[in-house]
């Protein structure tokens, strides 16, 4: 976008420009070119503009192009969850052995898209939409790590902590159940950060003295330092 010079000179000076205000900004331009170089500001004396990337990159500017993609992307996923979700793979050979590879990839693709969304929902402040896809992704799979520590962090973010290591503990004791194993280092390390968190902070207090009276430590002192002979 080109400002104008006239734009410039009442950003400069308000009310009180300088004799040859065009000359005074074109001034003003050429110093900065010098010191930033000749792509950073285009134009001339009927108005100026920033260059282009990458000689020039505005904060507000990757801020809107990513806020862009990023609605993008996450409306993207929306439809890819929603398509993989009605089940579409094959749904008319339910018992086909041959359509159990295409069966898996679309587990696996489900899976995948829930966890991004379960993210993306995070990453945006809304923990109930990360609640309820990452649910659902336990559902399909109880015995995935990934999808319960989506679902630990979406209740952790809700406010909902006890919630969260009420799902890690039916996960451990699933795994133990039925595998003999435990969940994965990763699964217990965000446990116990969740854990950890939830604790009340303990105060801690100064031990006391255990401070007796001048005259009682004098009655002791007499009775057990007594000096003199022995009745």
């Amino acid at each position: 976008m080109t400002v104008p010079a006239g734009r410039i000179t009442e950003v400069l000076w308000g009310d009180a420009p300088p004799a040859g205000p065009a000359e005074n900004v074109a001034t003003l331009v050429s110093r900065l070119r010098r010191a930033l170089g000749d792509g950073v500001i285009q134009g001339g004396r009927p108005g100026y503009r920033l260059g282009a990337a990458p000689a020039v990159r505005v904060d507000l500017d990757e801020a809107s192009r990513w806020s862009t993609e990023a609605a993008r992307r996450l409306a993207a996923a929306t439809r890819a969850h929603d398509l993989l979700r009605a089940g579409l793979v094959l749904e008319d050979e339910p018992g086909a052995d041959w359509a159990q590879p295409a069966r898996e990839e679309q587990a696996s693709q489900l899976r995948e898209v829930r966890l991004l969304l379960a993210g993306a929902w995070l990453g945006t402040g809304v923990p109930a939409g990360a609640e309820a896809v990452a649910a659902a992704a336990v559902a399909a799979d109880p015995y995935d790590d990934r999808s319960r520590r989506a679902l630990m962090r979406a209740h952790a973010a809700a406010g909902e902590p006890a919630r969260a290591l009420a799902s890690y503990a039916g996960l451990r004791e699933l795994l133990a159940a039925e595998l003999g194993a435990d969940p994965a280092p990763e699964t217990q390390d965000l446990h116990l950060a969740i854990l950890r968190k939830g604790e009340p902070p303990r105060p801690w207090r100064r031990p006391r003295a255990r401070c007796r009276p001048a005259a009682q430590w004098r009655a002791r002192a007499s009775t057990r330092w007594r000096v003199g002979p022995r009745p």
